[in-house]
């Protein structure tokens, strides 16, 4: 008997690869012109590990915004669960040190959360971060039933404000963790 848990048990076929979200960040990364910011979950050490292989590929740098985010990075780095190659991390205070190409930043926020720094962000109220013209924000995330209208708010801000918004299911830069009916087959 098999006792499982996963909210995509109705869905028929396979669930997509981790590896997919990863050549898509390298596909972005390797058309952007301008800052990266990309918002996931801070839990989700593994894409967090993905959006700074990208970085470093690119050459870029990587600042780190978001309380929880900051929090799970930094002890992510002292358990060893992150490889981030020397001088890659810089702080927030930084990044208007470099080129704008040669900035990513990652970040809270997927879900639309009012005072999430990619919300202060969009409202033009967080303290390091304007969003500018050729800046690409990237949701590596899917909405939370219930809270698609505060994403899809965000989202309208990042645009108005001149931003190129990467979201959603067609984009490929999001896959849920839990398996489809195949995988459960498989199991």
């Amino acid at each position: 008997a098999l006792l499982a848990d996963s909210t995509n048990v109705e869905r028929p076929g396979y669930t997509m690869s981790e590896r997919t979200v990863g050549e898509t960040f390298e596909d972005i990364f390797g058309t952007a012109q301008g800052r990266i910011i990309v918002a996931t979950f801070a839990s989700n050490i593994h894409r967090i590990q993905q959006i700074i292989d990208a970085a470093v590929k690119f050459d870029r740098k990587v600042a780190i915004s978001g309380r929880s985010m900051i929090n799970v990075v930094t002890v992510a780095l002292e358990l060893g669960y992150l490889n981030v190659p020397k001088n890659t991390l810089i702080d927030l205070d930084r990044i208007n040190n470099y080129p704008a190409n040669k900035i990513t930043v990652i970040t809270t926020g997927t879900q639309g959360e009012p005072m999430s720094a990619l919300a202060r962000m969009a409202n033009g109220t967080h303290r390091q971060i304007q969003i500018t013209p050729g800046d690409t924000v990237v949701f590596s995330s899917s909405p939370i039933p219930g809270n698609n209208v505060s994403v899809s708010k965000i989202i309208n801000l990042l645009m108005r404000s001149g931003a190129e918004v990467i979201h959603g299911p067609l984009s490929n830069i999001h896959t849920s963790g839990h398996g489809s009916q195949e995988e459960q087959k498989l199991m």
